[in-house]
């Protein structure tokens, strides 16, 4: 005996065409569909927006404290290296207690490098003040003539550009 195909049953006939989409709906749960994919591709752009705006508002705001900490801080060594050449006096006032408290404040959260010069400028500054006092012409001389040792300010300037370079590039 062979097995008789069996028709198809009635039920089954009728789902099929129970499936076809009305041709009147589908224009409008097409542009329900698009408009869902576009607001949401929409929101997902403003929350990205959002997010690399308050991120690089991070950063300048970072760059902005440190570069003012710095440079606080290269012109309080400045004073206080000049002082150091010309007076024999060693004295540990105002000056020197912000110079030190800045150093303190860079702990906070500058780089070891960056607080690593500026302890250096701290170290260059007290032994110059251990040294003899120059007379402010001769001390001009010997700038002008490159025989004076090199500037400690000058090092820690670069790294604290290094430091500011690299946050920099960590925002782009």
């Amino acid at each position: 005996m062979g097995v008789a195909s069996s028709p198809i049953p009635l039920a089954a006939s009728q789902a099929r065409d129970d499936m076809t989409i009305d041709p009147t709906l589908l224009s409008p749960i097409s542009a329900l569909l698009g408009a869902l994919i576009g607001g949401g591709a929409s929101i997902a752009a403003a929350i990205y927006t959002q997010r690399n705006h308050s991120r690089l508002q991070r950063v300048a705001a970072e760059v902005a404290k440190r570069e003012t900490v710095y440079a606080d801080f290269v012109m309080s060594a400045s004073n206080l290296l000049l002082n150091a050449y010309v007076h024999d006096d060693i004295a540990l006032g105002g000056d020197e207690q912000h110079l030190i408290g800045l150093i303190n404040r860079m702990r906070l959260f500058a780089p070891q490098d960056v607080v690593g010069g500026a302890e250096s400028v701290l170290r260059a500054i007290v032994e110059i003040s251990l040294e003899p006092s120059i007379e402010l012409r001769r001390l001009a001389k010997k700038a002008l003539s490159k025989s004076l040792d090199p500037d400690p300010l000058k090092k820690f300037s670069e790294i604290c550009r290094a430091d500011l370079d690299r946050i920099f590039q960590t925002a782009a």
